[in-house]
């Protein structure tokens, strides 16, 4: 879009830009696609939309930065903007109107009737429009369309761009195929416009019949009217009947009252009762208004006021009525009243219906003035405003009520820029139903505020909308609650997404069940594990059973203890696929809780163990192989050595380096023997020989074999109460209590006495064995009874493995006792272990 033959017209102009003077134009193909692609943006924006689509297409085909349409004004003759595609509304303010009589680009197209092209350098400068694009946008590289239709020019498209990308043959010859496109969308649309006139003419028509009909209707009643003035007495006798207005006619000179026929009733009296003089109507009034009545009478017979008085009468019945009068004074010429003539209307119920509505209404006026949320009436039409709106506006808005009768417009300013439209639409809209609409508006202070409005119709007795009444609520509050609940369901989802997606993924069986035990989800990994889809419970599916196969029983299953709040961790079980085959699995289990602590249901996880069970086997095999193989020369050791030891003969050293060696060679046979043990505690096949002991006489038995051991600290042995006999291993328990005594030397203070006690604690009998130390510190308390596990307390007289705490506790187990240890900080250290009874 670039000219370098100084602005002569594009058909004497060449390209510029990328393009080459005389590259050849679009070939007819692309130009049939490129005035396609602008019909059908035309036929899809419809007759209003064209001058918007018009402006797209050209910016868009034509690889223009700016594009503007502007329509041909003959009367004043100018170029005016009316639409526009590039760069924001208020850069354009300066384009927006350009006379035909100008220097510029358009205007030479609009009277060439000839596509234009601006020319390069200062040239362009000259250019109104051009010159203007260049220093606003940039954009020196200009083109202008004349767009016509049927020999007359519709309007003017100016577009320009800062680089051209076409060469300037083909940019004209796509302009040139457009313009006549272009026109005939916008001589398209003015038939609409012409349509849109004649319909508007002939609504002016039928308002004018209506009024014509409105007008014939009132002559027609004015002529009921005077035939009305024309009936007779006995008609407006029963006209007053029927308002219950009664008229009086009183002759001043001769004191004559007269009465028509309603005001009888009006008194409570009868005509029949005789003549009612005024003396007589005197008697009916009550006696707080007599007074009253007759100054009024006077001044209005002086002509000092006129007669128009509210008084109450009291019927013979005693009932009480309110009357309004009126009346008129006939005089002489010289002033003389001569008669006095007036109407009594009862008005009992209307003064009781006017009370009832003031009071009303000052309800309501009191429940608006001090209402919360702001309530409001607005006049519809042309001459519409606010006819009330209450003070809650000013907290609302920081206006005052004042402000919004000044100006209607007010709140148009202050409704956010991004509910703009919605809100127009709704106004639209609420003029003809009224509505409901939330929306957020920017109040005096800059705060933004959410508002639900609801407004309704006040019709006339035409059905015609005459006002708008409405209560507007800040709902501030209760939008900044759903949106802050929003988001936190949106983070739920997304935490719900992840933690989906962490269970599906995990390398081990996952199920989740609800707080009844039913399953909700299991993972893929547990569907792989048990072979089937199926959840667990279902005939056929799969089932945790114990080691040996069985099926456990309901509360011993790990879900059932989780549900009820306990954990469990790591219990080695089997489980029973659905193809009936039995697969070791480590299963761990625990109770899922909310934040107030309410059970939401339960996890369990398990994997499978076979081949950690197959390493455990042979790590069992080789442990039993190694002790058995190291048993017998251990033993052999020992007897050489113990023979060495006694031979008199033997020279002191040898026999002193002959004790080494047995007393390394027992040590390395404890080791075997707790080797072994350990291999057939982890392996489940310790054998425990059962029969009757008397635990007290084993305790004193143990405790006499290993004096030599406790040499310095004295063992005391205490029997509480009643032992009963209980059925052991008597070996096996003796190897406990030899663990116990012997931790007790190595950790316990010197010369410190060793405290064993013997108590029945209901079905169990509980060993304990104390010393006096340091303690045990209590981040070491639970791997206490852990396999290699020493302790440091005392650590430099202690030697061994650190096996006899593990391998105390799986005898005491395999008893089915319990072992534990207290050890206070500072204070002594004690072992306990249980038997069971029987």
């Amino acid at each position: 879009m670039n000219s370098d033959d100084g602005g002569r017209g594009a058909e004497r102009g060449g390209p510029s830009g990328k393009g080459r003077r005389g590259d050849p134009p679009a070939s007819g193909g692309a130009l049939a696609r490129i005035v396609a692609d602008a019909s059908l943006a035309l036929l899809r924006a419809g007759e209003d939309g064209a001058p918007r689509a018009i402006v797209a297409a050209a910016s868009r085909l034509l690889h223009a930065d700016i594009a503007c349409l502007y329509h041909v004004a003959q009367e004043p003759r100018a170029l005016s903007l009316v639409a526009s595609e590039g760069g924001d509304e208020g850069s354009l303010d300066a384009l927006r109107r350009l006379p035909l009589d100008a220097q510029s680009l358009a205007a030479e197209a609009a009277r060439a009737r000839v596509v234009q092209v601006a020319p390069e350098g200062d040239d362009a400068a000259a250019l109104l429009d051009v010159g203007r694009l260049r220093g606003l946008f940039g954009c020196a590289h200009a083109i202008a369309v004349p767009i016509t239709f049927a020999g007359d020019l519709r309007a003017v498209l100016l577009c320009a761009a800062a680089q051209p990308t076409l060469p300037q043959a083909e940019v004209v010859e796509i302009a040139s195929a457009l313009s006549s496109l272009f026109g005939m969308a916008l001589a398209a649309a003015e038939p609409r416009a012409l349509r849109a006139r004649i319909e508007e003419l002939e609504r002016e028509k039928r308002e004018l019949e209506r009024a014509r009909e409105q007008l014939s209707t009132t002559i027609a009643e004015a002529r009921k009217t005077e035939a009305a003035l024309r009936l007779s007495e006995d008609s407006l006798a029963r006209a007053q009947k029927i308002a219950r207005l009664g008229n009086w006619d009183w002759h001043i000179p001769t004191d004559e009252l007269f009465w028509s026929d309603e005001c009888y009733p009006m008194l409570g009296l009868s005509r029949d009762a005789g003549a009612l003089t005024y003396e007589r109507f005197l008697d009916c009034v009550h006696p707080e208004d007599r007074e009253s009545l007759m100054r009024a009478v006077a001044l209005t017979l002086r002509g000092e006021r006129p007669y128009c008085l509210d008084y109450r009468i009291i019927r013979p019945s005693g009932e009480e009525r309110l009357v309004h009068t009126e009346a008129d004074v006939i005089r002489a010429e010289d002033g003389t009243a001569l008669r006095m003539i007036g109407t009594a209307l009862d008005v009992t119920e209307q003064r009781r219906a006017d009370r009832a509505l003031r009071l009303s209404e000052e309800r309501l006026r009191l429940i608006a003035e001090h209402a919360s949320d702001v309530i409001f009436r607005m006049r519809l039409g042309p001459e519409g405003g606010y006819e009330y709106i209450n003070p809650a506006v000013l907290e609302h808005t920081g206006y005052p009520p004042e402000a919004w009768y000044e100006n209607p417009e007010l709140f148009l300013t202050l409704v956010h820029p991004e509910d703009g439209r919605r809100y127009q639409e709704f106004v639209e809209q609420m003029a003809a139903a009224g509505g409901r609409l939330t929306f957020r508006i920017i109040d005096r202070s800059g705060r933004i505020r959410w508002l639900s409005t609801h407004i309704t119709i006040q019709r006339d007795e035409h059905g015609n909308p005459v006002a708008g009444i409405g209560i507007s609520r800040d709902v501030t509050t209760e939008k900044l609650a759903d949106e802050e609940r929003e988001q936190l369901l949106g983070q739920l989802a997304a935490e719900r997404s992840w933690l989906d997606a962490v269970i599906e993924r995990s390398p081990v069986g996952i199920l989740l069940l609800d707080p009844v035990g039913a399953p909700i989800a299991w993972n893929r990994r547990a569907q792989e594990l048990a072979g089937t889809e199926a959840p667990p419970g279902l005939p056929g599916a799969w089932s945790l059973c114990s080691l040996d196969g069985q099926p456990l029983a309901r509360d011993e299953r790990p879900s059932a203890g989780a549900l009820r709040g306990e954990v469990t961790s790591s219990r080695e079980l089997a489980l029973r696929r659905a193809d009936g085959s039995m697969l070791a699995v480590l299963v761990s289990a625990g109770p899922i809780i909310d934040g107030n602590g309410k059970l939401l249901g339960a996890v369990v996880v398990f994997d499978d163990i076979t081949r950690l069970k197959e390493l455990e086997r042979l790590k069992e095999e080789w442990t039993s192989v190694v002790a058995h193989d190291l048993k017998q020369p251990v033993t052999t050791i020992i007897g050489y050595a113990t023979q060495i030891e006694r031979k008199p003969q033997v020279a002191a050293a040898v026999k002193t380096r002959a004790g080494h060696i047995l007393a390394s060679a027992k040590r390395l046979g404890r080791m075997v023997s707790d080797l072994t043990d350990i291999s057939q505690i982890e392996s489940r096949r310790l054998a425990i020989d059962r029969a009757p002991i008397d635990l007290s006489a084993l305790l004193q038995a143990v405790v006499e074999r290993m004096g030599s051991e406790t040499d310095g600290h004295a063992v005391e042995v205490e029997i509480r109460g009643e032992i009963p006999v209980v059925h052991a291993d008597a070996g096996r328990v003796e190897q406990v209590l030899s663990n116990l005594i012997s931790n007790a030397v190595k950790y316990g203070d010197p010369e410190t006495p060793i405290h064993a006690s013997l108590e029945r604690r209901g079905d169990e009998v509980e060993i304990s064995i104390r010393n006096n130390g340091r303690g045990i510190p209590a981040e070491e308390l639970p791997f206490l009874f852990e396999r290699f596990f020493r302790g440091r307390a005392r650590e430099e007289r202690a030697v061994g493995l650190g096996l006899g705490l593990y391998i105390a506790k799986g005898l005491v187990e395999a008893h089915r006792g319990r072992i534990w240890v207290e050890s206070p900080n500072g204070g002594a250290t004690t072992f306990h272990f249980t038997l069971p009874v029987g």
